[in-house]
């Protein structure tokens, strides 16, 4: 009786993944600029006491969806183990919270290392993965996900 040898095939699954995290790292990053992501309209208004209204995301904003993103903005560090931040277009003093903007113009970074050296308005430089949030209105409309700090003004 002959025996199959399984081991060419395994070789070749191998170096297909390989080959697909090879070129997912060597991703180029877009550039993300947050009056592009500040741009949406929203579906419904928003009164005191009630979850924001929903995004209604443009064609510019959906091509983002899934990509590598480079972008710039304000920290807002709010988890003392440093693997995520807020980070918003404006200073904490004026950002969507403090009454000076919308809620576009924020995102969570979900950083795979921590960076606990960072303060409130520190202006960094970040790439990561862009997630939208279509249905979950307790969390912001964006999301960075493995993100990296690239710089920091």
């Amino acid at each position: 009786m002959q025996q199959i040898s399984y081991a060419p095939v395994f070789v070749f699954i191998s170096l297909m993944f390989c080959a697909a995290s090879v070129k997912a790292q060597n991703e180029q990053p877009v550039k993300a600029y947050w009056y592009t992501l500040s741009s949406i309209p929203l579906d419904g208004s928003w009164k005191p006491n009630q979850e924001p209204p929903f995004p209604l995301f443009t064609d510019a904003v959906k091509q983002l969806d899934g990509k590598m993103v480079a972008v710039e903005g304000y920290a807002i560090p709010l988890d003392p183990t440093g693997t995520q931040i807020t980070l918003s277009a404006n200073p904490f003093s004026a950002c969507f919270f403090c009454g000076k903007a919308g809620p576009a113009s924020i995102m969570t970074v979900l950083f795979d290392r921590a960076e606990k050296g960072l303060r409130t308005d520190d202006y960094i430089y970040m790439t990561g993965r862009m997630r939208l949030n279509y249905a979950d209105p307790s969390q912001p409309y964006y999301t960075l996900e493995h993100a990296a700090l690239t710089g920091k003004k």
